[in-house]
């Protein structure tokens, strides 16, 4: 009976008066005797172990994309409505503070500095949108479920990891019989020799690396699950000394949309255009005489850019007043 293996998928450590054809030999043997016993041996949980593998890391991928299509979208475009009314804040202020500073030298215009006050300043928009998602729970559930599905993922792969590792010390290494057959009573052949699956070994050793990865994740995940009750609005606090700006408090440390909001509010503060300017103020204030003039302070910085319609709203008053023009 003549057999073809294909790769090294076995080692057996074969007798050393053994030829290398009958070691050959000994090796197709052994393999094909894996093979016929592989309904009664864990042979089959070797042979799914990349495809396991690849299962769990589309479930690892399965509350990114629940996030990405449930949450994502309506987050993103509330964060984007915030940061350009901060901004847009910000630039009021520093009108608020020429205008003002240009009524001195014009005392008639003083009444106008105080009705643009009025009308801009009148209700904190920014602020009181904050403060309403303090009623709602549904972001903070969905992000709550991303993190325990990813939780539980991590769990069953650890699961499965762990009891792989214990199976594959058991038959990495395990004795094949010879003796059958034609070479039954064969003295010269030895009644049973070592083999070792070398995929088997392998696939050990990527189980250790998944496992590690795993276990030092699971932290970084519960950690991150606990993020919404450690939130604040202290670092909203620069916008606090602008004229207007009232301040949100202290968040609770219970889960609500409001912590889901300042999270991602505080990761994507550099995407807030004002946000360095006045901390620069705030370093000055700190740092200054406690008579420091914030008004004053504010007329020396420039307005910062909010979107693409509000320069084009720019651009067509412009226009509308040169056509308003006489010719």
């Amino acid at each position: 009976m003549k057999m073809k293996m294909k790769g090294t998928q076995i080692s057996c450590f074969a007798p050393t008066n053994f030829s290398w054809r009958q070691a050959a030999y000994v090796d197709s043997f052994c393999w094909a005797a894996v093979q016929q016993q592989a309904n009664s041996s864990p042979l089959w949980l070797h042979k799914f172990f990349p495809y396991i593998l690849l299962l769990l890391a589309i479930l690892m991928y399965i509350p990114a994309l629940f996030w990405r299509f449930t949450a994502a979208p309506h987050l993103s475009s509330d964060l984007n409505f915030i940061m350009e009314e901060l901004d847009r804040f910000y630039n009021r202020s520093i009108k608020l503070a020429k205008n003002l500073a240009s009524s001195k030298d014009a005392p008639e215009d003083t009444q106008s500095a105080l009705d643009l006050t009025e009308s801009c300043f009148k209700y904190p928009l920014v602020e009181q949108y904050l403060k309403t998602k303090r009623f709602f729970r549904c972001l903070v559930v969905k992000y709550l479920v991303c993190r325990g599905l990813t939780l539980l993922t991590l769990l069953l792969a650890c699961i499965y990891l762990g009891y792989y590792i214990q199976l594959a010390s058991f038959t990495d290494e395990f004795p094949c019989n010879l003796r059958t057959g034609v070479l039954k009573n064969d003295s010269a052949v030895p009644s049973a020799v070592q083999c070792k699956l070398v995929a088997v070994g392998v696939f050990r050793l990527l189980s250790y690396i998944n496992l590690v990865v795993y276990v030092l994740l699971a932290p970084l995940v519960v950690y991150a699950a606990l993020g919404p009750s450690r939130q604040s609005t202290c670092f909203l606090r620069p916008y606090e000394i602008l004229p207007g700006f009232g301040s949100l408090g202290v968040v609770t440390p219970f889960y609500n949309d409001l912590s889901i909001y300042l999270l991602f509010l505080r990761e994507n503060l550099s995407e807030l255009k004002s946000f360095k300017c006045l901390q620069v103020l705030e370093l000055l204030q700190e740092a200054g005489d406690e008579g420091l003039d914030t008004m004053c302070l504010l007329q020396s910085l420039g307005q910062v850019k909010t979107d693409v319609i509000d320069c084009k709203m720019a651009c067509t008053r412009k226009d509308k007043k040169n056509t308003d023009k006489p010719e």
